[in-house]
């Protein structure tokens, strides 16, 4: 497919009885294991990112950023914390030099950058991409500056995330995807982004590509954030033009040539019309996940048993008058989708159940 798949993460899987190593009961050695067993393997899965990183929008990442673990405890630590997630992943790289341009809550001046991307692996075996912007109390000026950044982006952030599923964890509060960081700021600095969760076994094959594009979809936000930290300008309109014309390209061949082998009338497959893409709160999103039992209506595939990415499709298209009620909402996995496209009003509800 693409760089990823030409490296060790080819053969990396992540099994069912990894998620036994959580169950360790002594807690030192619970993250002395993580630590030597687990974090290697995702070291892999971030190499293979850095990599697709570079190549989607030609920028060196490892020059600006630097690798972040949990659990990060010490081999000499008196006290070993206990910890019920680990996680890999991307934070600014430290200034030695200067404090960073804006400052926490408190009034004193950051040193380490506040956003975390990371690669996030629960006890249950469950693994999704998180963004944290605010890994600490920020000031209000900073929240504000993120805020004006997200706001002005906010069409093009849409379209991309809306591909990849993306949601926010302030979705009990009934916020908008574009007010996520406008509002109470208690609330605001513990917003979350976050990818689809896949469950182990997690594979390239099976749900860990997804994450990897994820991961490398969310990075123009964390390379933005941390350039606002900076005092530099954000290149983030411009990252995401580079993603989508990434994803137009590479990601639409890969499909048609591996559909190639399955069907004798080679038809092109149509992407979702990107721009007019519209994405489905967080809440309505999991509710209709949730009333079509988490399956695929057209091949009656799941996240949880067969890997498959899972999309909410409008059945009427919004581009034909569509609206956004549950009557018009359907789930269909990212491969059937992809096929009936904005062109066809199929209910696959119900010629599931006739």
């Amino acid at each position: 497919m693409n760089d990823p798949k030409q490296n060790a993460i080819n053969e990396l899987n992540f099994e069912m009885q990894d998620v036994e190593l959580f169950k360790i009961s002594d807690t030192k050695t619970r993250i002395a294991t993580v630590q030597n067993y687990f974090f290697p393997r995702l070291e892999i899965v971030m190499h293979a990112t850095m990599d697709l990183i570079q190549k989607v929008y030609g920028v060196n990442p490892y020059e600006k950023m630097t690798f972040v673990y949990y659990p990060n405890n010490r081999k000499k630590s008196i006290e070993s914390r206990d910890f019920y997630n680990v996680h890999i992943g991307l934070s600014g790289k430290r200034r030695t030099d200067r404090d960073l341009k804006f400052k926490r809550r408190d009034g004193k001046p950051f040193q380490l950058h506040p956003t975390y991307l990371t690669y996030t692996i629960y006890f249950e075996g469950a693994a999704r991409v998180e963004l944290l912007p605010f890994r600490q109390n920020v000031s209000a000026e900073f929240i504000n500056v993120v805020a004006d950044l997200y706001r002005d982006n906010y069409k093009t952030l849409s379209t991309v995330f809306g591909t990849q599923q993306i949601s926010h964890e302030r979705a009990y509060d009934f916020v908008d995807l574009q007010d996520t960081f406008i509002g109470e700021q208690d609330a605001v600095n513990r917003t979350l982004l976050f990818s689809p969760t896949f469950y182990f076994p997690v594979s390239v094959d099976r749900g860990l590509w997804e994450l990897i594009v994820s991961f490398t979809a969310f990075y123009p936000l964390l390379e933005a954030f941390n350039a606002l930290g900076e005092g530099e300008t954000p290149e983030l309109t411009q990252r995401l033009s580079m993603f989508k014309n990434w994803l137009l390209t590479d990601v639409q061949e890969d499909e048609v040539d591996a559909d190639r082998n399955d069907i004798e009338d080679e038809t092109p497959l149509v992407l979702p019309e990107l721009d007019s893409y519209t994405f489905v709160r967080a809440g309505l999103w999991w509710s209709i996940l949730a009333r079509d039992e988490w399956t695929c209506c057209s091949c009656g595939r799941s996240a949880k048993v067969d890997g498959v990415t899972l999309e909410v499709d409008h059945i009427v298209p919004r581009s034909k008058g569509g609206s956004d009620e549950m009557d018009n909402l359907q789930t269909l996995c990212k491969k059937c989708n992809i096929g009936k496209s904005n062109r066809d009003s199929t209910d696959l509800r119900r010629m599931t159940t006739e």
